[in-house]
């Protein structure tokens, strides 16, 4: 990583340390916003890490973009940081004026909706991050092709509703809406493109969360006593935070990976084949992971694992959140297994080449 990227990353762990935190989060959930919190996040320029600085941002790879959502996971971040980021970078690579403010890509892998005469239709049912006030990103199809369209919160009808973890989602109706901006066709987009990029996104998002969750089991069990000793002198539960230490270290190595095959290419959102094998198996190993994860540590922690004032269960809610947006662990698995299969049928087993990414 950059010297500067390291240093963004650095100053967003302090702030994320200093303003969030357990009780933060909890606050959240039942209604009081953090508003410190949001303050802080914007006068840093967070939410414009991946906007160049002639547009305004701070101009950070791809890499501290992604670093830093994983930062943000692990701190459990109640405020919509990470949607924010990838809508102003879905404006930038458009063409269009970033957020002033917070924003949501209106997006949940499912179908765009159209545009047509300047005017847009069609229905997302599961957008994150839209909150009162947003600015909203909607990419559209034009006969096919990418355009991005931007709308106020007020000019939308919006259902509001919750994830399993209390994070903002919402369906988003669109009947003949006149957007207050609408991109040209963007060449170097593509809604699978998104697609792989919005499941990297929550990958990396699992991986940071295994991370904490890591932390917290282990030290959970150096301090509960129990027959007289600390649980973690027990090898049942050593084994079971072997197999947590092992699941995120997998998870981890396997989002850096796609994060280096996508900072690789300029066009983050062209959907690349070259990308797509890792950012697939990223998705596939977090979204898997999440069961195991979330399973052994609640079995190490009991029931203090539960209650609401201990964090793991803030941990465990997003993690089983976000397993299933952009894509199931079966959905990348079985596209997995056709883009290997079409390998195959098309004759490019020569050299190798499939058992290489079946053995890989």
């Amino acid at each position: 990583m950059e010297q500067t990227d390291q240093l963004i990353l650095d100053t967003a762990r302090r702030l994320f340390s200093d303003h969030s935190g357990a009780e933060v989060v909890n606050r959240a959930e039942i209604g009081q916003p953090p508003e410190a919190l949001c303050d802080a996040v914007m006068a840093a320029g967070l939410p414009l890490a991946w906007v160049s600085e002639n547009a305004g941002g701070v101009g950070g790879s791809l890499a501290l973009g992604f670093n830093l959502i994983r930062e943000a996971a692990s701190f459990a971040m109640p405020v919509p940081l990470v949607e924010t980021m990838v809508a102003n970078l879905v404006l930038a690579e458009s063409g269009l004026e970033v957020a002033d403010s917070w924003a949501a890509l209106v997006f949940d892998g499912g179908q765009l909706p159209v545009v047509d005469n300047g005017t847009v239709t069609g229905v997302v049912n599961n957008a994150p991050g839209v909150v009162s006030g947003s600015l909203l990103v909607v990419p559209v199809s034009d006969r096919g092709l990418i355009r991005v369209a931007t709308f106020a919160f007020d000019s939308l009808a919006i259902e509001e509703c919750e994830s399993l973890a209390g994070e903002s989602r919402a369906r988003v109706i669109l009947e003949n809406a006149v957007p207050v901006q609408l991109s040209p066709v963007v060449d170097n987009m593509t809604e699978d493109g998104l697609r792989q990029f919005c499941a990297l996104v929550r990958a990396s998002q699992i991986a940071g969360a295994f991370e904490k969750i890591t932390e917290l089991t282990v030290g959970y069990v150096k301090e509960r006593q129990q027959f007289g000793r600390p649980l973690g002198k027990f090898q049942a539960i050593q084994h079971k935070v072997a197999d947590i230490a092992g699941e995120s270290a997998l998870a981890n190595a396997a989002v850096e990976q796609a994060i280096r095959m996508l900072s690789e290419h300029p066009e983050p959102f062209s959907g690349d084949n070259v990308a797509f094998l890792p950012v697939a198996t990223a998705k596939v190993v977090t979204s898997e992971g999440a069961a195991t994860v979330s399973r052994l540590a609640h079995q190490s922690h009991g029931a203090m694992g539960f209650s609401f004032e201990y964090p793991l269960q803030q941990y465990s809610r997003r993690i089983w959140s976000w397993r299933e947006e952009y894509g199931s662990e079966f959905y990348w698995s079985e596209r997995i297994g056709k883009s290997v299969a079409n390998d195959i049928c098309h004759g490019r087993a020569e050299g190798g080449q499939v058992w290489d990414i079946v053995s890989r």
